[in-house]
């Protein structure tokens, strides 16, 4: 079960949606979760959360990180009698739309996956992320790394049995700017201002706009992105959510980015270029027009992560 040294791995920050990408695309970003595992002999499940230690005075069972190794152990026969150690250290920072909570998932399922002698695929892993709470984009992207998309497989009356990852082409380039605000908004009041369907004219539009979006992203094409970030389904009702959605958005935009969206389901603000050297107009950009509208916001310039949870050698299919 355990390997005589400690174990260690890393987990990416996570952008999700991209636009017109809603639940179904998502890139790591290079703000890794350490993770180290180590044997026990005493019984004990102890979770070390460095990264947050207000997880530690929180109630353990809520945890992310210890509810994705218990369903990992508990799909892939992992004991865990003997008991475990994991610490968790790094910077992704909470309640920003950068995953924090699916990297959680991803850190102790990728735990269990690492201590199984069963088989598993990498979907198999993503189908036990999303019924903890985990995002799909967010959480494929957690789990492999790199560019990535996720398909619901078996889906019947709204509801998703499986899903299938399938890692897609990046170029090199790209450069993403995060504002962050200074603001707190839960990830229910983001869903609950979505509408509970959308016209089939917006289905379609939005179909051709995410395979735009993959193909520029693999091309390094800013003007094929720029075409295609326009969203009708999820960022149009989320721009009331704080003060300056918009004129962050555009300032983004005027500064040199070639696409600017929601990152996740927010608070935070997503900007796009493959060129380094406009990375920190756009980032002044985007916090001064949170000034003007009342906030204060602090920005990150992240590349992408092309590592995962879940072993690089292992078979990326379903």
């Amino acid at each position: 079960m355990f390997h005589s040294e400690p174990i260690t791995f890393h987990v990416p920050a996570s952008a999700a949606n991209l636009g017109p990408g809603y639940g179904m695309l998502g890139v790591a970003l290079d703000m890794p979760l350490h993770v180290t595992i180590e044997q026990r002999n005493d019984g004990l499940i102890l979770i070390e959360r460095r990264d947050a230690p207000s997880m530690t005075a929180e109630d353990r069972r809520h945890d992310p990180v210890l509810r994705g190794l218990r369903a990992g152990a508990e799909k892939f026969g992992v004991s865990l009698q003997k008991g475990i150690a994991l610490v968790i250290d790094g910077t992704i920072p909470r309640g920003t739309g950068l995953g924090t909570i699916s990297a959680g998932f991803a850190a102790g399922l990728g735990a269990a996956a690492r201590l199984s002698k069963q088989p598993w695929t990498n979907g198999d892993l993503l189908d036990l992320l999303v019924p903890l709470g985990g995002d799909p984009a967010h959480g494929a992207a957690s789990l492999i790394g790199g560019c990535v998309t996720t398909v619901p497989l078996g889906q019947e009356r709204g509801t998703v049995h499986r899903h299938q990852l399938l890692p897609m082409p990046i170029h090199g380039n790209w450069q993403f700017v995060v504002m962050m605000p200074d603001v707190a908004i839960a990830t229910a009041d983001t869903k609950r201002v979505l509408p509970p369907t959308i016209p089939h004219g917006v289905a379609s539009r939005t179909a051709g706009r995410v395979v735009g979006i993959l193909h520029a992203l693999a091309t390094g094409d800013e003007a094929l992105l720029a075409a295609s970030m326009l969203d009708e389904t999820h960022v149009p009702y989320r721009r009331t959510l704080y003060s300056g959605i918009d004129d962050t958005l555009r300032a983004a935009v005027e500064a040199g980015a070639c696409g600017a969206t929601i990152c996740g389901h927010g608070p935070s603000l997503l900007a796009m270029t493959t060129d380094e050297g406009k990375t920190q107009d756009i980032a002044r950009a985007m916090v001064e027009a949170q000034r003007r509208a009342g906030r204060r916001a602090t920005c990150l310039v992240l590349q992408v992560a092309h590592y995962g949870a879940l072993p690089m050698t292992h078979d990326v299919r379903r």
